[in-house]
């Protein structure tokens, strides 16, 4: 695929998320109304011309209320990180609001946390909610829940929580906003450095660890997130938003184009993609014959099962593992830790006798398992 047609598949997308980052709307530690102001023209423009609904993830909550609280620095402290999230969450929705209403267009705020995306049945219920949102004409506004999110269970980057609203939006691409033109093969702050122009499947990110500090996720958080969504068969690419009229040029001139990620040929399934990106809460170490079954796109059964880890629950994500720590799989169980570990060994015909009932013969069903190739 070359920037001609990626430009060509992106006119045809219908539903796309927009992701703003914090290195491209905060100036001074405050928000940058002329940047903000362009790309809501823009959104509008491609909204109507391009007949595109859009879904868009800003960043800017804390330097919002770091504005109103006349802070000139971002504070360390987690606790008044939050507290000015508070304070400028509203303050920025307030922007959007006003922006968009010059353009007729009516906004909503969807605040998500990684618990909304990792829990199978919040995710559904956020995924109808933000569905209604977009059949009621009204653009869906995302953020990190930053005010009651805790460091340890947070997406740590909008680029991740932007890359997940594609799968739970079920859009057709990610447009990531930032202030550089894309991804470089080197750091061009300490040399001559040439823009990477297409991103593939097995991309070696190693190289990008330090390569850029924008926002709190870096250029490496953003090259992941364009895989994530290129993995689902979908369009991403990473532009200058600081440029004006950035996003506009995507859709009228291949040329503006400068990193984009080409879509899998095989892309996997909305479900299969939520396994594999979501956090395990548990372990479970088969055996040989249980590895040779799964890679076989059989299901786990219990009889496969030699150790059991952690606590998890019944519909929690799991890794399955070899004895030397390898992860063959991920998947749904459907069984808790506690059970699974009286029945493991057994055979799914003595489930009843040893628990008492039978939520299903499989411990993992092949539908809702990922297996690592």
């Amino acid at each position: 695929m070359d920037k001609r047609q990626f430009r060509e598949q992106l006119n045809k997308a219908k539903r796309i998320v927009v992701k703003i980052g914090s290195a491209v709307i905060v100036k001074n530690s405050a928000l940058n109304m002329d940047v903000i102001g362009n790309i809501v023209d823009n959104i509008a423009y491609i909204s109507k011309s391009f007949s595109k609904q859009v879904v868009l993830v800003s960043s800017g909550a804390v330097a919002s209320g770091m504005s109103a609280m006349g802070l000139k620095k971002r504070p360390d402290n987690i606790v008044h990180q939050q507290a000015l999230a508070a304070v400028g969450q509203p303050l920025l929705m307030d922007v959007y609001r006003k922006l968009f209403a010059k353009h007729n267009i009516n906004v909503s705020q969807v605040l998500i946390t990684i618990d909304d995306i990792q829990n199978r049945r919040r995710f559904i219920n956020a995924k109808n909610s933000v569905s209604t949102l977009i059949k009621w004409n009204s653009l869906p506004i995302v953020n990190e829940n930053d005010t009651v999110v805790i460091k340890e269970l947070r997406f740590g980057d909008n680029d991740s929580l932007a890359s997940h609203m594609v799968n739970l939006t079920e859009a057709d691409a990610l447009i990531m906003l930032t202030n550089v033109d894309g991804v470089f093969d080197k750091n061009p702050n300490k040399e001559s450095a040439s823009l990477v122009e297409s991103i593939k499947k097995g991309f070696d990110l190693s190289y990008l660890e330090g390569i850029s500090a924008l926002g709190s996720g870096g250029i490496k958080s953003k090259v992941e997130a364009g895989l994530r969504v290129a993995q689902l068969g979908k369009l991403a690419v990473i532009t200058n938003g600081t440029k004006k009229d950035a996003l506009r040029e995507l859709f009228e001139n291949e040329n503006s184009i400068k990193t984009f990620f080409e879509p899998y040929n095989v892309p996997m399934a909305s479900k299969k993609s939520w396994i594999s990106n979501t956090t395990p809460s548990g372990v479970l170490v088969v055996d040989d014959g249980a590895q040779r079954s799964i890679k076989s796109n059989k299901s786990l059964l219990a009889s496969g099962i030699v150790k059991v880890y952690g606590s998890f629950g019944r519909g929690d994500i799991i890794n399955i593992e070899s004895d030397k720590g390898v992860v063959i799989a991920k998947g749904i169980a459907n069984y808790d830790a506690y059970e699974i570990e009286k029945i493991k060994g057994r055979h799914s015909s003595l489930i009843v006798e040893v628990l008492g009932y039978k939520y299903s013969n499989d411990v993992v069903h092949i539908n809702n398992m990922v297996v690592v190739k």
